[in-house]
């Protein structure tokens, strides 16, 4: 696999609500990542945000789509 071939393993991509979870945890991640970047002190950086929380959203939403990496 190579980048921007990912998408090629989600076997639910024509589901619109697994579509959904997927754009909302890249939208969930990416706010919380620049978050983490603008405004999170260095040295909390690991504890200052949900990461667990940010995985997990992630984790579902491939799942739902279909990829191996939610499995």
């Amino acid at each position: 696999m190579t980048t921007g071939d990912a998408w090629r393993y989600c076997a639910h991509l024509d589901n619109p609500e697994a579509v959904k979870q997927l754009v909302q945890a890249v939208l969930t991640a990416h706010a919380t990542i620049v978050q983490a970047q603008t405004s999170a002190d260095p040295e909390d950086f690991a504890t200052a945000l949900d990461w667990d929380a940010v995985r997990g959203e992630l984790h579902h939403a491939l799942r739902a789509v279909g990829h191996p990496a939610g499995d």
